[in-house]
């Protein structure tokens, strides 16, 4: 098995930055359309293949870049201003790299050998019916929500592995499966995030040889060095994944504080009351979310050097740390959108007008705050629980 295309120079994650901000036109330009036809269009992806910026999490020995997630992170941010959508894909579509980059290099060779620009979309639900086989599975099923499907080469899905004599209880399984051997039925009809393309996958008893499955860990520590991987890889999956649909709130709240403070300039309240640049309520809304966005952005900086650091030096992290870091990466984008709220009251009856400065990312927003991954609620009981246990 022979690596393709490897990345041997020195990567400027600036030039990468910049490049996404060469995209930010194209994709502001064509949000309307991408949320009309509801998939982010194929002009955007081919784009993106061509800056190499879906490369972000895929290994170098297939001419990936491997990036620091926060490097990542904000290449997603620079789209969020321009179109939530687009910003989701991005973000989906490269942390599926990251998943695939923990599996048997056979595995990856089945997908980058031949093109190292191939995605990879995602389901992890174990909602099908999975059969061991002498050489690996047999998978049915319809699995929900795959963002960018559509864009996709390969699928990674969900499914539970029956017990047998030597594992008395069911076994959490991810299934790499090729795009031919399933169908996309396209049900994503939403408010929000329309353009993300999150449809059903539909399997029918395909055939999955043991090399391409993953059993996943917890995903909320670190991998020890002993595990084999490059330092990318030993980062926390679930953390990295999450970050995947949390952080892009950071550069789509900053799109709508823009849009916010440029009409407030020349906004003149309802009777008389005055240019709203000059009510307490638009400045403090301004204020408080600017300090908001900065807020979580350093929070996710701060604890991705802080899982690099316990990675690089082969350290256990502690659980409490553990729990805290993705305690707090669920609450962000929540926290983010509780402020978009607060503006789009403030802006009135033009507020809630379908073209409305702040309707679309509003919509966006509030869609994303629906996906389990940026809900608390769980991860808030469970550190409750150690609290109460301690």
């Amino acid at each position: 098995m022979a690596s393709v295309n490897v990345t041997s120079e020195k990567i400027d994650p600036q030039s990468l930055i910049d490049a996404a901000h060469g995209l930010l036109p194209l994709i502001v330009a064509s949000c309307a359309e991408a949320n009309a036809k509801g998939d982010v269009l194929p002009e955007t992806i081919a784009a993106m293949k061509k800056a190499k910026l879906l490369r972000a999490f895929q290994p170098k020995r297939w001419g990936g870049l491997e990036l620091d997630p926060r490097e990542a992170y904000a290449i997603q941010n620079v789209f969020a201003q321009g179109c939530a959508s687009t910003a989701w894909v991005y973000g989906v579509l490269c942390v599926q790299s990251f998943m695939l980059g923990r599996m048997d290099t056979l595995a990856q060779s089945d997908v980058w050998a031949n093109d190292p620009d191939a995605l990879v979309c995602s389901s992890f639900m174990p909602t099908g019916r999975v059969t061991p086989v002498e050489g690996g599975y047999r998978i049915s099923g319809r699995y929900g929500f795959s963002s960018g499907s559509s864009h996709a080469q390969w699928a990674i899905v969900g499914g539970m592995v029956p017990p047998d004599d030597a594992r008395p209880a069911p076994q959490m399984r991810l299934f790499l499966v090729p795009m031919s051997d399933l169908e996309i039925d396209r049900v994503w009809d939403t408010f929000g995030l329309r353009a993300t393309g999150s449809n059903d996958l539909v399997i029918n008893n395909a055939f999955v040889p043991a090399y391409r499955t993953y059993v996943p860990d917890a995903g909320i520590m670190p991998l020890p060095l002993s595990s084999g991987l490059p330092p990318l890889y030993r980062l926390p999956w679930l953390y990295v994944f999450g970050s995947s649909i949390s952080n892009l709130a950071v550069g789509a709240t900053r799109g709508a504080l823009a849009t916010f403070t440029a009409v407030t300039r020349d906004r003149q309240g309802p009777m008389g009351s005055g240019p709203s640049r000059e009510n307490a309520r638009f400045l403090s809304a301004i204020g408080r979310t600017r300090v908001e966005i900065d807020t979580v952005e350093r929070q996710l900086a701060d604890n991705y050097a802080r899982l690099a650091d316990h990675v690089a030096r082969d350290l256990a992290l502690p659980q409490d740390e553990a729990l805290l870091y993705r305690g707090q990466l669920t609450s962000n984008l929540r926290k983010l959108v509780v402020l978009v709220d607060e503006m789009m009251l403030l802006l009135g009856a033009r507020g809630i007008q379908r073209g409305g400065p702040l309707t679309q990312v509003w919509l966006d927003l509030s869609a994303a705050r629906a996906h389990a991954g940026n809900d608390p609620t769980a991860i808030h009981a469970q550190i409750a629980g150690e609290l109460l246990n301690a």
